[in-house]
């Protein structure tokens, strides 16, 4: 057993760098994750939809774009291109917005998104998210301490019970008989 656990350390341990390698690199290219948080963008992105943002070297009429507006983020796609940067509209919105986004304001351009992973970014950007995570992973552990413990230098291995040939050599039966007289 010792050495599936091994393994399955060993194999946990490289998917985790690999993830985190990989985070970094896609975050020094200028990939980001974001949530949406509003219907403005259904039934392309709906609410709780996250969306990978990579970078908006000349995004064009079409292309969805997020930015700073109005004291937050939001994501639109653009609806025209000027001089003096993007006029964006919502999917879901009637009229394009009110605002022309200079080109500096941008903050990435979508290349891919899906459902409702969204709802699991917002959650884990909490501190009871991360906590609950980390907890998780405590129990996990504490679990397989429970059911496969280690193997303790000194200690006899615990007795097996062959299903099918009776109890292991060396261990008492647990059938007890009546004396006669």
């Amino acid at each position: 057993m010792t050495r599936v656990r091994r393994v399955l350390v060993s194999a946990l341990v490289v998917l985790v760098v690999g993830l985190a390698v990989g985070a970094a690199v896609a975050w020094h290219e200028g990939y980001r994750l974001y949530a949406v948080r509003t219907g403005s963008m259904a039934p392309t992105y709906p609410t709780g939809a996250l969306v990978v943002d990579g970078p908006a070297d000349d995004a064009e009429v079409g292309d969805v774009i997020t930015f700073h507006a109005g004291g937050g983020m939001v994501t639109h796609r653009v609806h025209a291109v000027s001089g003096a940067g993007y006029s964006t509209k919502g999917d879901a919105n009637p009229e394009p917005d009110a605002w022309t986004i200079p080109h500096h304001a941008v903050l990435g351009r979508v290349v891919a998104g899906t459902g409702a992973l969204g709802y699991v970014l917002v959650f884990f950007r909490q501190p009871t998210g991360a906590a609950s995570l980390m907890s998780a992973f405590v129990g996990l552990w504490l679990l397989w301490g429970l059911f496969f413990p280690p193997d303790v230098p000194g200690r006899p291995p615990a007795a097996r019970r062959d299903r099918t040939h009776g109890p292991a050599p060396g261990t008492a039966s647990a059938t007890v008989s009546a004396p006669a007289h």
